[in-house]
């Protein structure tokens, strides 16, 4: 019979939460060691906002998989860092879209580059299968748990 510490050590949410708790930790680091302020927390806005800049914060906190509150919280440090805007909404008076700064586009690949270092970092001596396939399993089991949240 398994313990509860085999069971709780080998689980999927342990180890991907250990696994994210990690690689936060590894690009807030890379980012301020580049000379960046930006948090990875903020970093997780910013990438919704490179994709599609102009967004509700209803919208990024729906792409962000994150809390209204957080996002607001997120948005309130990222417009006091001068890296993005808040515009009334034409069509919704009530609403305010978010906006990059030039500052935001300016560092843009930079903070990508940073990026895509951790990720040569976090995947060597992993094959391409390997990755693919965690990949697609992550996926997976996130698509069933945001079905439940849902």
């Amino acid at each position: 019979m398994e313990t509860f510490e085999q069971i709780i050590d080998s689980s999927i949410a342990y180890l991907v939460g250990r696994t994210s708790r990690s690689i936060v930790k590894r690009l807030s680091k890379k980012f301020s060691d580049s000379g960046f302020d930006v948090s990875y927390e903020q970093w997780s806005i910013l990438v919704h906002l490179y994709r599609k800049d102009g967004q509700t914060q209803q919208e990024l906190a729906r792409t962000a998989v994150k809390d209204k509150a957080a996002v607001t919280r997120l948005l309130n440090i990222l417009e006091r860092k001068n890296i993005v805007l808040r515009i009334p909404d034409r069509n919704d008076k009530r609403s305010k879209l978010i906006y990059l700064t030039n500052k935001a586009k300016d560092f843009k690949l930079d903070l990508i580059a940073v990026v895509k270092e951790l990720l040569v970092e976090a995947e060597q001596d992993i094959s391409q299968d390997e990755m693919a396939r965690c990949k697609s399993t992550l996926n997976k089991i996130f698509s069933n748990i945001d079905q439940l949240n849902n």
